[in-house]
């Protein structure tokens, strides 16, 4: 199905979790951006935040500055570009203090890297490119939740566990 589409629509963004098998081998000449669910990321914090209350806090209350960005232009209305700017100007420097901060809990040695917290720490640092395409690409989405709608977009979501995949043309999924 990739392979048929025109040339002149957008490079279709493939949503999932950062488990290697719902990235698919794309045959030669088929292109796709990666992004990676910012949810999944998140998720790794919230389950050890019981035995590091302090350092979860801090990046669930980070993330969820992004998350009320990301919010704010799905109240607002605005473009897939609009949204670009709006979480560039915004979420960006909140983004790039929560990068700081995981590098250093690992390069100063804070943080154990076996230990709940280092393994969520890991997890976003070497995912951190897929995770945060919603920064350098216009309509892409932070998490598999709320794909933004953008007209002639598609969508694909890999769900958990790899089962199945659906495509999604703006609000309309497609199995």
């Amino acid at each position: 199905m990739l392979k048929k589409r025109r040339g002149e629509l957008p490079i279709p963004i493939l949503m999932c979790d950062a488990l290697s098998r719902n990235v698919p081998r794309l045959p030669a000449g088929v292109e796709i951006l990666l992004a990676n669910c910012l949810a999944h990321g998140r998720r790794q914090f919230v389950e050890v935040a019981e035995n590091f209350p302090s350092e979860c806090r801090y990046v669930l209350e980070l993330l969820g500055q992004v998350y009320g960005h990301d919010a704010e232009a799905r109240e607002r209305g605005l473009t897939p570009d609009e949204r670009l700017r709006l979480h560039q100007e915004r979420s960006r420097p909140v983004m790039d203090r929560l990068h700081a901060w995981l590098e250093a809990q690992l390069d100063e040695r804070r943080t154990e890297p076996n230990s709940g917290l280092g393994q969520a720490i890991s997890y976003l640092l070497r995912h951190w490119q897929p995770l945060t395409l919603f920064l350098r690409k216009a309509g892409a989405p932070l998490d598999s939740k709320y794909p933004p709608a953008e007209p002639g977009a598609l969508w694909l979501v890999a769900p958990q566990r790899g089962l199945t995949s659906c495509l999604a043309k703006g609000s309309l999924l497609l199995t």
